[in-house]
Order: C-alpha cells, then sequence, then structure tokens
C-alpha cells in the first residue's frame, strides 16, 4: 500500500512538474517568439515598412527595386508564400523609405531616382514624381493631417511637400545637417539631423519649419556625436527619436518652455545602432531596431527613468546579419521590421520578421 501510494505520488509529481516545465517554456518561447519571411527576390534588402487598412504589410526593397505586398494571414515562416512584389518601373531607382497614406494609398522616397513614387493599391499602377532639385536623395516620408505627403531631401537640406491632388511639391530650405527623417503636427515640421556618420561627417540638431512662417530653426542636441536619427510622433503628439551613436531614446518635453527639454533613456552596451522607433502609447512601450546587435529593443515607460536603462529589454534575433532597418506595429501589437542587411556594403538580406510580444 506505501509502496504504491508512494509511486503513484512521485508519478504525479514528476507529471506536474513536466506540465509547469511545458508551460514555462511555452510561455517564454511566446513571450519572445520572432518569426521571419523570405521576400522572393533575394538579396532584396527591405527598408522602409507600413499597413494599410486592411491589415496587408507594404515595404520596399531597396537592392531588389520593388515595391512588397505581406499578407499577414497568408505567410509561412521560412518561406515567401503570401507575399507579392511589384517592379517599379525605372532600373536603380533605390526606394529605400515607405508610407501609406490614410486613403490607402503606397508612398515611398527613390533615393537613387530622385524620385517620390506613388502605389496605387488597387490597380497596382505606379506613378512618379520627379523632384526640381538635382541629386536630393529623399529619405522618410509623412503625412499630415490635411492629407499632405512630406519627406526630407538628404544631400539637398530641404523639406519637400507634395500635394497628392495636384502633383505639386514645394521644397523648403533648411540649415545644413543632412534631414533624415520627419515628423509634422499642428505648428510644425519636426526632423533629425545627424550628418553623414559613415563618412566622418556629423550633425547633432533637431530642426523644425514652422508651417505657417516657413521659418527654420534647431535644437542641439549633446553630445556632439549624437547623429539623431529616427522619428516618430506618439498618438499623445509626443515627439520622440533615436540618438544613433549616442545610444540614447528621447522626446520632447514642451511642458515648461519652447524650445523643449530633451528627456534621454539610456540603451545599454556599446555600438548598438539605435535606429529607428515606433511608440506603443495604449500599452506605455516604445520598441526601437538596434541594428549593430541583430536585435529589436523594447523600453517599457512604466518601468523606465531618465537618464538609465531601467525599462529596457533587447531581443535577438535569429539571422546573423540581419543589421534590421524600419519596423511598425499592428493593431494587436506585434512589432514587424525588416532585415535589410549591411546594403551600402554590399552584404544582403531579405527578410521581414515580426516579434510577438
Amino acid at each position: 500500500m506505501y509502496k504504491k501510494t508512494k509511486c503513484f505520488f512521485i508519478s504525479n509529481v514528476i507529471a506536474t512538474s513536466l506540465v509547469m516545465v511545458i508551460f514555462l517554456l511555452s510561455n517564454t518561447t511566446y513571450a519572445e517568439s520572432i518569426f521571419e519571411y523570405l521576400t522572393p527576390t533575394s538579396d532584396s534588402s527591405p527598408a522602409g515598412l507600413d499597413f494599410d487598412s486592411k491589415g496587408n504589410l507594404w515595404f520596399v526593397e531597396i537592392n531588389g527595386n520593388k515595391i512588397g505586398k505581406l499578407t499577414p494571414s497568408e505567410v509561412v515562416p521560412g518561406t515567401s508564400k503570401g507575399i507579392i512584389e511589384y517592379e517599379l518601373p525605372r532600373p536603380n531607382s533605390r526606394p529605400q523609405y515607405l508610407i501609406v497614406s490614410r486613403d490607402d494609398t503606397v508612398w515611398f522616397s527613390e533615393m537613387g531616382g530622385n524620385r517620390i513614387g506613388q502605389l496605387n493599391p488597387i490597380s497596382k499602377k505606379i506613378r512618379e514624381y520627379d523632384l526640381s532639385t538635382p541629386n536630393s536623395e529623399p529619405h522618410n516620408l509623412f503625412e499630415s493631417e490635411d492629407g499632405m505627403i512630406w519627406f526630407t531631401e538628404f544631400e539637398a537640406n530641404k523639406i519637400g511637400r507634395l500635394n497628392p491632388k495636384t502633383g505639386e511639391i514645394r521644397e523648403y530650405p533648411v540649415n545644413e545637417g543632412n534631414p533624415h527623417d520627419l515628423v509634422v503636427d499642428d505648428e510644425y515640421v519636426w526632423f533629425t539631423q545627424g550628418g553623414k556618420f559613415w563618412a566622418r561627417i556629423f550633425s547633432n540638431k533637431i530642426g523644425f519649419l514652422e508651417l505657417k512662417s516657413g521659418q527654420v530653426g534647431e535644437i542641439l542636441i549633446h553630445p556632439k556625436k549624437s547623429v539623431p536619427h529616427g522619428m516618430f510622433l506618439a498618438s499623445d503628439k509626443t515627439i520622440w527619436f533615436t540618438q544613433f551613436f549616442a545610444n540614447k531614446i528621447s522626446w520632447l518635453d514642451f511642458s515648461e518652455e519652447f524650445p523643449p527639454k530633451v528627456v534621454n533613456y539610456v540603451v545599454p552596451g556599446k555600438r548598438t545602432g539605435v535606429h529607428d522607433l515606433v511608440v506603443d502609447y495604449k500599452r506605455r512601450l516604445v520598441w526601437f531596431v538596434a541594428n549593430h546587435k541583430d536585435s529589436i529593443g523594447r523600453l517599457d515607460l512604466t518601468e523606465a527613468e531618465p537618464g538609465t536603462s531601467k525599462g529596457i529589454q533587447m531581443f535577438s534575433l535569429p539571422t546573423k546579419g540581419a543589421h534590421p532597418s524600419n519596423l511598425v506595429l499592428d493593431k494587436e501589437g506585434k512589432v514587424w521590421f525588416t532585415e535589410m542587411g549591411m546594403y551600402f556594403r554590399k552584404k544582403y538580406q531579405n527578410k521581414i520578421g515580426v516579434l510577438v510580444p
């Protein structure tokens, strides 16, 4: 009786332990699950990406010279199933950044072609708008509340505005510093100016363009080689940005005066390459790309303290040399990102990833 009872007790303990281990393992896997999908074109180097209102994920392929569309309900990890590509009309256009406007039109910048492109999601026809400033190298885009498409001209030190109804493009000169990313609020266009760090030309400014007057100003971001890079306008209208060389996530505090105070959070490690970011204000999370570490980072604002690394967690990607570029959130809070590789060194990748938090 005792032996049978003891064996039964031990068996139950072992069984219960196994269930607990499986439960814990499954929770751990789910908490940090990362899946990768392949673009049909090898060595495509996907970069900018955004969702349309139907939940399709659109992205550009800077080396593939294509626009891609991923349908989340159809994709299978490790394959190209559920992904369609659209060839650009002209070769060597080098599309790198993309947004989807509120009417589901896909807009993208052609760094090599010196154009702004437009893809109609219904007809799949592509239209291109030439920029009047030669070799301007358009970078990031942003749709303002009035439906205008704003973009930066990195080499020309200009901010551009395209009217989708007329096709008219207007350019606004700004101070030197190579504008890269931008957002637009009710009064200003805000943009990052980090220089050309790969050429050892550094800038450390957040610039602003007043919409009514066209006047330009700037805020210095210390240290000298901070290299402000990615920028995001949160749903509460807070302006966030990354400091690529200074390893910081920052936001502008307008509560006291203008120009605003800069609030910083420190990403741990050296040369992490804090590139792009997105803010999930509802969940109080800031997600960011650490491309030098082949990682996606998360800043939990419920735990964060300015000037420290509290609340920051890093998630390593399964692909070595992924060099993630840009990221975006879906409605469920999952983090989608592109793995571009080190394109400018001819080390390409062809993956779209998703992190399930």
